[in-house]
């Protein structure tokens, strides 16, 4: 018997998220917000209530960002593409359950936050 990926040479073992990022926008295809660069620093403020119903990757970011986290290693680290990450925070920011930091407020000199970002774009 010969195993699927041997008939299709085109199959891949790990097809990665089946999800599109077109549903988890719900079809939004832009952040509202300006401002929002690779290098802001995305902070959760507060727990979502039990009336605000979010996304599974909206309550990873959520978690993920109880350290304040730049918003190209969120992205890196949900595996998502920026612009998704962008949108779901729009989201977040309507409830308040986050916070962004310009990145003129990161403090640019910081060895440790520069190899960071460096890092978090090396994962994308």
């Amino acid at each position: 018997m010969r195993h699927w990926s041997e008939e299709d040479p085109w199959a891949d073992d790990d097809p990665g998220p089946l999800v599109r990022p077109y549903t988890v926008t719900r079809g939004r295809t832009s952040s509202a917000r300006p401002g929002l660069e690779l290098i802001s620093l995305i902070s959760t403020v507060r727990p979502p209530t039990r009336d605000q119903r979010l996304q599974p990757e909206q309550n990873r970011l959520l978690a993920l960002c109880r350290t304040p986290t730049a918003l190209v290693e969120v992205a890196a680290r949900l595996d998502l593409p920026v612009a998704v990450v962008r949108v779901l925070l729009d989201d977040l920011l309507d409830h308040q359950l986050v916070s962004v930091s310009p990145p003129s407020a990161v403090g640019s000199t910081d060895a440790r936050f520069i190899q960071a970002v460096i890092d978090g774009i090396r994962r994308l």
